[in-house]
């Protein structure tokens, strides 16, 4: 076992040796120093551009929004333009009313002084309301012109602080703050004022003589009216059965307004607002009125609009209202139908007694006239009767009728309304489910990357091992390779140096041969040409073509060029600046030559624009 021993120290003083190598800087193929620099530079690199990302993410978000509400802002604004429209033209048409009734009025005997009375009062608000600006408005807009002014002029002196300056100005502040609590006990005072006059027009005597819209409908007194009372009949029988009908029709009326009561209990739970504030009440049925039914998408744009006027109303009270408002309006309507329809049947009821009572009549002084007509005249007022009950089954069952109508048209209202609730319902549940949806595929396409990153992260670490080991011996392949060239390019420069010598030599034996060698001739230069001499003797020469060239030419001549019409066209281009543009590149490129050239001369080579 001694000889085992050792090994641990070698292991220990190698590992030794590794540490000394790394603190005294030597280089190692097993340990790489880390640039934290570079690293941190990443980092931020990376964080800058994960937080640019985000902001954009959330600009387009806010973009997106900005684009829903101005679209919903869109609709809306139709919407109230439809309505002041048709308020104007309201407004347009009682005032056209109220005119041509004081037209007509005004002159007359009865109503003349009460309009002369309006016209006084009218004058005397009008004078009341120029005295009132005249006090109060005009002097408060002098003194901000005033004060605009006076900071133009000092505002210099205030920014330096001069100290007459800021005295003024501290005056200027009191009076402003003085002239402010005028106005404000000035305003409590016109607001005390208003409350009053609305207190005044809700009181109970003006309410009865303008009721609200709902109770616009006609009082009926039930029971045997008085002037049915004072009717004359000679048959007892005759008229105690046809009084006794108001009573039934009373009954009947009763029940039907009582059962309508247990109908609309909600209508009839809460006060005219439906335990809402009046002006929330009056601002809620203004909006509500204004979105019909066949308008698309509507109970979104309305409960949208709702939400923007009544900030702290919550969705459910919004709907609970309007149900109950639905409730409220359909229950007044069928209430004024069934009062109408009662006072309408207790008049001709009144009109059919005061017929059978005088056919009555005359039967009876028939009878007391012809006695043998007593039974016929029994008889004919049974018939009378019986044509009175008939009747009364006939309204009986034109009221039932229409109640049921009502009611259907009620239930497939309330239906209508279901139908919409339960789509808008799928639709949100149909959003989530897509929401879901991508949600789960973008976890799976996340999970995905995650798994394909640590693959390539795998593949990427064996491969920077292989290739380690494969530059390892590339690098001791190079180095050999390095030594054997410098050995051969050694040799070429030794031979290079050679054929240099060897070509210096054969230019020295070439210049030899071309070397000058002539004597100097200085008269040479002032004694005529060869080509001088033939033209002073003519005789001499050869019979040449004059129309020949001085030189041979072997390409196209300026005439042949200028033919080519694509020269001109070009020429034309360039003076009009349009040559290095689009159009000018498109016009030459399907420009055609004068000629057109042989097929073999055809190339398949295009030449791009730019």
């Amino acid at each position: 076992m001694d000889k085992y021993k050792p090994l641990p120290s070698m292991k220990t003083d190698y590992t030794d040796g590794l540490v000394l190598r790394m603190l005294d800087g030597l280089g190692s193929n097993k340990y790489k120093s880390v640039d934290y620099e570079r690293l941190r530079a990443s980092v931020t690199e990376k964080r800058f551009g994960s937080l640019k990302t985000l902001m954009k993410v959330n600009k387009m978000e806010q973009q997106s929004q900005q684009h829903r509400e101005n679209t919903l802002l869109k609709q809306h604004h139709l919407v109230w333009q439809r309505e002041f429209l048709r308020l104007q033209q309201c407004r347009r048409k009682v005032e056209t009313e109220l005119d041509a009734h004081m037209k007509t009025n005004r002159d007359s005997l009865v109503c003349g002084h009460i309009y002369k009375d309006f016209d006084y009062m009218e004058a005397s608000l009008s004078a009341d309301l120029d005295g009132f600006k005249k006090n109060t408005c005009e002097p408060v807009w002098n003194m901000r012109e005033d004060l605009k002014y006076w900071l133009a002029e000092k505002r210099e002196d205030l920014k330096y602080g001069a100290p007459e300056v800021i005295e003024q100005h501290a005056a200027i502040q009191s009076t402003v703050a003085h002239v402010k609590s005028q106005q404000e006990a000035i305003l409590g005072k016109l607001a005390t004022e208003q409350n009053c006059l609305e207190t005044e027009l809700q009181s109970e005597s003006l309410m009865e003589l303008c009721p609200p819209t709902h109770e616009k409908h006609c009082v009926v007194s039930p029971g045997i009216p008085q002037e049915a009372l004072e009717l004359e009949c000679t048959d007892l029988l005759l008229k105690s059965n046809v009084l006794q009908e108001f009573t039934i029709i009373d009954d009947k009326y009763q029940s039907l307004i009582e059962e309508l009561g247990h109908k609309h209990a909600l209508a009839t739970s809460c006060d005219s607002s439906g335990y809402w504030s009046p002006e929330e009440h009056f601002l809620f049925v203004a909006v509500h009125d204004q979105y019909p039914r066949e308008l698309p998408n509507r109970r979104m744009l309305l409960f949208d609009r709702l939400r923007r006027h009544l900030p702290h109303k919550s969705r459910s009270n919004l709907s609970d209202h309007e149900d109950w408002w639905l409730d409220y309006k359909y229950y007044h309507e069928r209430l004024k139908a069934v009062c109408s329809d009662w006072a309408r049947d207790r008049r001709e009821l009144l009109h059919k007694a005061q017929m059978v009572f005088s056919e009555a009549a005359i039967a009876q002084e028939l009878e007391e006239v012809k006695c043998e007509y007593y039974h016929r005249q029994k008889q004919l007022c049974q018939v009378l009767y019986e044509r009175v009950k008939e009747w009364r089954e006939q309204k009986l069952e034109m009221l039932q009728l229409e109640a049921k109508l009502k009611e259907e048209q009620r239930r497939e209202a309330q239906e209508r309304e279901l139908r919409e609730q339960e789509a808008e319902r799928k639709r949100r549940l149909k959003e989530k489910e897509v929401i879901g949806q991508y949600n789960m595929i973008k976890e799976k396409k996340r999970l995905e990357m995650e798994e394909a990153t640590k693959r390539r992260l795998k593949e990427l670490k064996e491969l920077m091992e292989k290739q380690a080991a494969f530059d390892r011996d590339r690098i001791k392949f190079r180095e050999e390779q390095i030594s054997r060239k410098i050995d051969e390019r050694k040799k070429k420069e030794e031979e290079k140096a050679q054929e240099a010598e060897e070509m210096e030599a054969r230019l020295e034996a070439l210049r030899a041969q071309v070397r000058v060698i002539a004597d100097s001739d200085p008269l040479r230069t002032t004694q005529g040409t060869k080509a001088w001499e033939s033209r002073l003797r003519p005789e001499e020469q050869e019979d040449v073509p004059m129309l020949e060239p001085l030189f041979k030419i072997n390409s196209y001549t300026s005439k042949q060029i200028t033919s080519d019409h694509r020269i001109r066209l070009e020429q034309r281009l360039r003076e009009a600046g349009l040559l290095n543009t689009d159009y000018g590149r498109h016009v030459i490129r399907h420009a055609t030559p004068p000629i057109q050239p042989r097929k073999d001369q055809l190339h398949t080579f295009k030449f791009s624009d730019s």
